[in-house]
């Protein structure tokens, strides 16, 4: 029996010790600057999902061609704070939010994000686009997803896209409430910026 024991010991670790000497190193990436490439909404998916609908809608019902687009995206505490902003600033141009929840785990996504998104866009006629696959989110090119940070781009008449602005919100907004004082002193910054 001990033999046996010792048999499997040894063969686990020349497995893991094979694995382990055999294995690829890790491929660098080249990390791309981002006045390297222009963004526009032809890199955007061709169809989203937005909360509160049924199936997949097509991106250019969003971002119309000839008119200016706010396209903010961020995570739960900070898109808690950017749903105030049609009640704190009169915002001349529409916006569309994103909600950047590719990292989840698909339970999660699945079961208890949508409720909560519902919850968050109830009441407003602002459209958020459910991003699951996080491919709205890899067309901006944004790899930060703090739940405190909000990113916001503006989608020009000609289809490109430009980063105006990045904000921060407190951590626990959507768990814990903010003041209206807070809202408007994380969104002011980026009402400055659209003026």
């Amino acid at each position: 029996m001990l033999k046996l024991i010792n048999l499997v010991l040894f063969t686990v670790a020349v497995v893991v010790g094979i694995t382990f000497m055999t294995a690829t190193p890790p491929v660098s990436q080249k990390v791309l600057n981002d006045s390297s490439i222009q963004l526009s909404t032809k890199y955007f998916p061709k169809s989203i999902e937005i909360v509160g609908r049924d199936g997949y809608t097509n991106t250019d019902e969003l971002f119309i061609k000839g008119s200016k687009t706010l396209l903010v995206v961020g995570n739960h505490d900070s898109l808690a704070v950017v749903k105030e902003l049609p009640k704190l600033f009169d915002v001349k141009i529409p916006y569309v939010t994103v909600a950047n929840i590719s990292n989840a785990p698909w339970f999660i996504k699945k079961w208890a994000i949508p409720g909560k998104l519902e919850e968050l866009t109830k009441g407003i006629d602002t459209p958020m686009i459910y991003d699951t696959d996080g491919l709205m989110v890899k067309s901006l090119l944004l790899d930060n997803l703090e739940a405190t940070k909000f990113f916001a781009y503006l989608v020009n008449e000609d289809g490109s896209v430009k980063k105006i602005h990045t904000g921060t919100v407190k951590e626990g907004a959507l768990e814990n409430g903010f003041t209206p004082l807070e809202a408007k002193m994380a969104l002011e910054p980026l009402i400055e910026f659209l003026k």
